[in-house]
């Protein structure tokens, strides 16, 4: 089974993005973790909900589905 670039650009892009929106997200947590020295876990939970969120979708979207004959994820189907 042959691999087209085609299929797997739309998917690098999607994950690439996804890095870019991590990236953010980490930044400020940082920013956050360095200027509080109060408890923070309020704060600290709302900054992770969004980045737990965007790991769940790039979850989904490198899990193969069942339902996509010639995956490319499913190299021996």
């Amino acid at each position: 089974m042959a691999i087209h670039i085609r299929e797997v650009l739309p998917l690098l892009e999607t994950m690439s993005k996804q890095q870019a929106h991590i990236l953010d997200r980490l930044t400020s947590l940082i920013g956050a973790l360095g200027a509080e020295p109060d408890p923070i876990e309020p704060h600290l939970r709302a900054m992770l909900k969004p980045l737990t969120q965007d790991i769940t979708e790039m979850q989904q979207v490198l899990s193969p589905t069942e339902s996509s004959p010639g995956s490319w994820a499913n190299p021996i189907g």
